[in-house]
């Protein structure tokens, strides 16, 4: 049939549609409800949505994991949790070709929607269904959904991530590839000291339902630890005119014994002279046997008792040093000045070059592990008897205050204003001069 009027011609063609100038036209068909197509391309377009979503959390849950969480979690983990690491894990090592992987699944379960939700409604209706499904049901729900829980899901999805990788292969790898050599294959995260340190602050602060927070014994220790490796044993070392110490010329009466006791300390160093000159040092305990009365020289007891004080530079590392202590050498280093072309650590014997900064012990080097001092018995009787002379000093200037007719205040502060601030926890404090 053949139409003539205001210069528009149209043809019917040999099957629904018309010719008008030039320009076929077919008739738009909505299949409706009761079909069976209506059911199948329903069906289809939801398991789309469905695929969409499921990609789009995927994408979300699988590449917001890290390799070295993943490592973690596969040896230290819950025993479930260790399941599922294993199984990601092979996944996300190959992070390009996941990744192309799972966005190219889902750019084409997106664009095959409209080819079956244009058959079971109108343009506009399409529209709005769209884009409603594909907001809530393939964004929002799934990537909420695998951002909290991505470990059992994409555990659980791993075979079917891998069925897409073999058959996506032929497109994504050589993408894969090409994102490699642009960006790099290494995507895991490593941590420096520094953030490890904030890290652990914040598992301190944070509350989890499934884990207690650390301690502050536990966060102490953590970033003693990584401390550590920054300090030298020159910044923890008792300064040399702080050491108690014995001169191999003077006798082992009952002044020297009341000296040694008051110190209280295990292990005394001998020098001959000044400081500059030890000798080695004695262990304490070995001097119980010896009776002040008979006035024996230190020279013959360091003779019979003497053992090696060793020395280590005053570079040296903490870790270092603690390696050293571990080796039962000693507990107790002589901290000298490094000298030119010494490549050793420690030596038994100190040469006239070194300069004597101080002794470092294992005590102070745990300390600095620990973060706190360390309280041995001694340490509370002296200051138990430091306390009690304080008590004693002010009681008396109280009473004399009160026979002369003036009034002084008085505290029950056990502090004394003249007290010099003596570490009584560090390694051979010289609380008197000798």
């Amino acid at each position: 049939m053949q139409m003539e009027g205001e210069n528009i011609t149209c043809v019917k063609t040999s099957g629904e549609g018309i010719m008008c100038n030039g320009t076929e036209y077919l008739p738009n068909a909505v299949i409706l409800f009761p079909t069976p197509w209506f059911w199948i391309y329903l069906a289809i377009y939801v398991a789309l949505v469905l695929v969409a979503g499921l990609m789009s959390g995927l994408t979300m849950g699988l590449l917001s994991l890290d390799v070295m969480s993943l490592k973690i979690l596969s040896t230290n983990g819950k025993p479930q949790e260790q399941i599922y690491a294993k199984k990601i894990l092979p996944l996300v090592k190959r992070h390009h070709l996941l990744l192309v992987t799972l966005l190219l699944s889902n750019a084409a379960a997106v664009e095959s929607m409209p080819l079956f939700l244009d058959k079971i409604s109108n343009p506009i209706t399409a529209i709005i269904v769209s884009v409603t499904a594909v907001l809530i049901f393939g964004e929002v729900v799934p990537q909420a959904l695998c951002t909290r829980y991505g470990l059992a899901i994409g555990a659980t999805m791993s075979p079917l991530v891998w069925f897409l990788m073999g058959l996506t292969f032929i497109i994504s790898w050589p993408i894969a590839k090409l994102l490699d050599c642009l960006l790099g294959k290494n995507h895991s995260t490593f941590f420096r000291r520094a953030e490890l340190g904030a890290l652990v602050d914040l598992h301190q602060d944070q509350n989890n339902a499934n884990e207690e927070p650390l301690t502050d014994d536990e966060v102490l220790v953590i970033k003693g630890a990584l401390s550590m490796r920054d300090k030298t044993v020159e910044q923890i070392c008792t300064l040399i005119g702080s050491v108690f110490s014995l001169d191999i010329n003077g006798v082992m009466d009952f002044d020297t014994m009341d000296i040694i006791v008051a110190n209280g300390r295990s292990r005394v160093p001998i020098r001959d002279g000044s400081m500059d000159n030890l000798l080695g040092l004695v262990l304490v305990k070995n001097l119980i046997k010896i009776d002040p009365e008979d006035n024996l020289p230190i020279r013959d007891v360091f003779a019979n008792h003497q053992r090696p004080l060793l020395s280590v530079q005053a570079d040296t590392q903490l870790y270092d040093a603690l390696n050293l202590f571990q080796m039962g050498k000693s507990h107790m280093f002589v901290v000298v000045k490094k000298r030119e072309g010494v490549s050793n650590k420690t030596t038994s014997l100190l040469s006239m070059e070194d300069e004597v900064v101080g002794v470092v012990t294992l005590e102070d080097v745990i300390e600095e592990l620990i973060q706190e001092e360390i309280m041995d018995e001694t340490d509370v009787s002296e200051s138990m008897q430091k306390q009690i002379k304080v008590v004693k000093a002010r009681v008396a200037r109280q009473s004399i205050s009160a026979s002369s007719g003036k009034s002084v205040p008085f505290t029950t502060s056990t502090s004394d204003p003249l007290d010099d601030n003596t570490d009584d926890t560090q390694p051979l404090l010289l609380s008197n001069d000798h």
